[in-house]
This record gives structure tokens, sequence and C-alpha cells, in this order.
């Protein structure tokens, strides 16, 4: 669909700096691949990653099974950056994670509604105190330099 061998335009779509593979398929995108790669003189990936499953209750999620997630459902519902942010922190990368709605509605707590929003308070509370809520950074390299360098 990219025009390979007829038309090499378009190839620059298909980097291969990086694959990121379900952990099922690995063996082909590690072995298989790459050899048909260098039977084309093509250039071969510089990394390959493999992600794990989505469970629920320990079990993989499977349209089959009937047991799969709608994420526009979810990010709906619990909004979208709030449901990237359980995505990312829950699992590890490379491992499998177990989704539910408790773990999501708790992480959202306990985390960005206490952790984060706790924080936020705090901030405003001392820009009220401290600064008449004026927060500026035209002295931040003067008092910080060693932390930006």
């Amino acid at each position: 669909t990219l025009g390979y061998s007829r038309d090499n335009a378009r190839m620059d779509f298909w980097p291969h700096t990086t694959h990121i593979v379900g952990k099922d398929i690995l063996r082909f995108h590690a072995v298989y691949w790459p050899a048909f790669l260098m039977s084309l003189g093509l250039p071969l990936p510089k990394h390959v990653a493999a992600h794990g499953w989505w469970t629920i209750d320990g079990e993989k999620m499977s349209k089959s099974k009937g047991n799969v997630i709608n994420p526009r459902e979810v990010a709906n519902a619990y909004g979208l950056e709030n449901f990237r942010y359980f995505l990312l922190r829950e699992v590890p990368f490379g491992q499998d994670g177990d989704y539910s709605q408790k773990a999501l509605i708790e992480r959202i707590n306990s985390e960005l509604g206490n952790g984060l929003g706790n924080l936020l308070s705090r901030i405003v509370g001392m820009s009220a105190k401290y600064s008449d809520y004026k927060i500026d950074s035209k002295d931040v390299i003067k008092f910080h330099k060693s932390e930006l360098d």
C-alpha cells in the first residue's frame, strides 16, 4: 500500500526505528520480520518492544469471551486524561495489567484527586500568601541554576 518497489516516495511513512508489538507475536517481529527485511536490503528496526495484555480479573480481554471494555466509553465517563493516566500508571511496560473500574476510580481519587489536588491547593494558598496570586519565572535562573543544569 505504500508503493514498495514501485514508488518509494511514501516509504518514509514506515519508519524502521521502533516496533511496538504484542507479546504473542514477538517471535515473528524479532526473528522472521528482520530476516525478510535483510533479504530485501531494507533497514532493520532499532528496537522491538513487546507490550503485555490487559486483563479483567486475571483473564485476557477477548471479544469472543465478551469481556472487553470500550475505551471511548470509559474516557467519556471518567475523562480522557484520567483514563490515560490510569493506563500508563497501572502497568509497567511489557507486563500484563488488570483493568477494573474500582482500580480506575481508586487511582483517580487517590493520586489525581488527593495527591495532585493537594499540591495544587498548596500552590494556590502559598501564591496568595506570599505573592498576591502572581507567580512568574523571571528569577528562576538566578535561584535554581544548579537544578536547571
